[in-house]
Formats: C-alpha cells, structure tokens, sequence
C-alpha cells in the first residue's frame, strides 16, 4: 500500500466517525486540525485542492458542495491513482 493510499485510508476512517464528518485535508493525522469549509472553498477555486465527497452514490446525489467529486468509500483504494493524477490536495469529506 502506498504512503498516499495509506494517508487516504486513515482520513477515509476518520471521515467514518459520525462525529468527524468534517473536512480533512490528505495527509493529516488525527491531532489535525480540521479545515474550515471556506478554506477548503478557497483551495478548490485556486485549483490547489479537490473535495471528495466519500458517501454513497446515492447521497451525493441527494446534495453535495458545489465541484465536490464522488468517490465512495469503498472506492478510494481502487481510485487512488485516479486521485493522485490530479495534482490537487485532496480534501475528503462526508456530508
């Protein structure tokens, strides 16, 4: 497993916590501060970040922030690569 897929999957767990649905940026541990939704808003439209909204399909559908891409949770492993291509920080989130 990769260091960023290892880093995806920790930030996935947390993301999984009920109370933590809150916006993690790739790479924080859990003594990280969250990031504010108007930061993580503000590093999307400076294209240095993408959000990931890790629902269910159905969810995102449902509502979702604005631009946010949906890759499930149990998708992240097997789109990794796909993120990393992005060149962007990955931010993920759960609603």
């Amino acid at each position: 497993m990769t260091p960023l897929v290892r880093r995806l999957a920790l930030l996935l767990g947390m993301a999984l916590v009920p109370a933590a649905c809150v916006l993690w940026p790739e790479g924080a541990g859990p003594g990280a501060a969250a990031v504010p939704l108007e930061e993580a808003l503000r590093l999307q439209d400076r294209g240095e970040a993408v959000l990931i909204d890790v629902r269910s399909r159905e969810a995102y559908a449902a509502g979702h922030l604005p631009g946010a891409l949906n890759v499930a949770a149990g998708e992240i492993e097997a789109r990794a690569a796909e993120i990393r291509r992005m060149d962007r920080m990955p931010i993920l989130y759960c609603g």
